[in-house]
């Protein structure tokens, strides 16, 4: 056979990548300009801190269900809806002032429910209209155009909320979601469709959640992909508050150097993800994620444990850099190891738990950090948060690269007579 035509010569891929990430504008945008605009009108760090715990408690209760939702119905027409149902969900945003702030919770509340059902129609998405040999390419795009999405709305939903108000801000996102409907609308229709049912599958015939979480808990490596993401969401969350604490104590820094490092993080990302797009689709999805990892874990032990030696800005701005490697390959290599070892009509079932998983994981790191960093020396406790990446990579590795190399995962994947 000859070698697949250009991934950029599919029109489905380039209308997933273009609408999803340009979607993913408009979600930063308003993850930053609503909490500012509250705290502004406030002054309350407690109905700050409200606008984040909505989002996580919602992505819990109803990832699972909006993952289900997801496998019932066409992704395209799924995708149309909900960025078409965000642009509507904006307009409660045009009666906010500075008495009446309760809309806005009532928005990102709403939103957040309409991202548990878009999401994981994305994510099931991509092995539909990408053959497997391009999916971890594809999966690298992706990850590329989410890193830009947050370079560009995050800043974009701070400086709109504060030169126009909630006001500029729901236009400008208005045009972000009806980009990702026209994107979603150009998506082919046949491979967007329902999966057809087997009646040895009782996950196809029935798109309950139980039946999704029964066809999950069959596939042991599936579940490890779950465990990985909770541990890992761990991390990434105790992170930011860590992160502040260790620059300001440790390297003697203040904003500008806090700002410096996480900027050569992200754009080490999108560096890393260009270069995983062209090289990585001939390496196993699972080896990727299981080295991406084990990376993590080494660069950041250096990271944590190099201020004996020396507290030169430049080193850790080199260090910081050079995680977007690991960052990445670990993202894009999970992502695509659990769209190619779970059945593809359970896979927004197995985002929506993954998101819920994730979220949990979220809040036990974010509330873990914020207990103890008062408490535990921050590079302690900078450790402990390095350590949950280095578990990623034996969870990956004994659970999941040893079940795919012996050929068990993917027998998993065959319904049992």
């Amino acid at each position: 056979m000859g070698e697949p035509q250009s991934i950029w010569r599919n029109r489905s891929f380039v209308a997933t990548l273009i609408g999803g990430s340009v979607n993913d504008v408009g979600d930063w945008m308003l993850e930053i300009a609503v909490p500012v605009y509250v705290y502004t009108k406030t002054g309350s760090g407690a109905a700050t801190a409200l606008v984040y715990i909505i989002d996580l408690v919602v992505g819990v209760v109803l990832g699972p269900y909006g993952g289900g939702l997801a496998d019932r119905w066409n992704l395209r027409s799924t995708l149309i809806a909900t960025n078409l149902l965000q642009m509507a969900a904006l307009l409660p945003l045009l009666t906010v002032t500075s008495d009446r702030i309760w809309p806005a919770f009532a928005v990102a509340a709403v939103q957040a429910g309409i991202a548990q059902v878009n999401n994981p129609a994305a994510f099931a998405l991509y092995p539909r209209v990408v053959p497997n040999e391009q999916l971890v390419t594809a999966n690298a795009y992706a990850s590329t155009g989410g890193s830009l999405a947050r370079l560009v709305g995050s800043p974009l939903g701070g400086i709109i909320v504060a030169t126009g108000g909630l006001t500029a801000v729901a236009i400008a996102d208005a045009v972000t979601f009806a980009v990702g409907a026209a994107g979603a609308f150009l998506i082919d229709r046949v491979a967007a469709a329902p999966l057809a049912a087997h009646a040895d599958d009782p996950a196809e015939r029935d798109g309950s959640i139980r039946a999704g979480i029964e066809a999950i808990r069959s596939r042991p490596a599936v579940v490890a992909l779950l465990a990985v993401e909770g541990v890992s969401r761990v991390g990434f969350a105790a992170f930011p508050v860590i992160f502040i604490v260790f620059v300001t104590d440790q390297l003697h820094g203040g904003g500008t150097e806090i700002g410096l490092i996480r900027g050569m993080a992200a754009f080490g990302g999108i560096v890393a993800s260009l270069l995983i797009a062209q090289r990585a689709s001939r390496y196993p999805p699972v080896r990727l994620m299981v080295l991406g990892y084990a990376l993590f874990f080494a660069i950041g032990l250096t990271f944590v444990n190099a201020p004996p030696l020396t507290d030169a800005i430049g080193v850790y701005l080199i260090l910081f850099a050079l995680t977007g490697f690991p960052n990445v390959t670990s993202q894009v290599g999970q992502r695509s190891s659990m769209q190619t070892l779970c059945p593809p009509h359970v896979l927004g079932r197995l985002s929506g738990l993954s998101g819920a998983i994730g979220a949990l994981g979220a809040g036990l790191g974010a509330g873990a950090a914020a207990l103890l960093i008062d408490h535990v020396h921050v590079r302690v406790l900078f450790n402990a948060q390095t350590a949950c990446f280095g578990l990623c990579a034996v969870i990956g590795y004994v659970f999941v690269l040893r079940r795919v190399e012996a050929g068990v995962a993917v027998d998993e994947l065959v319904p049992t007579e």
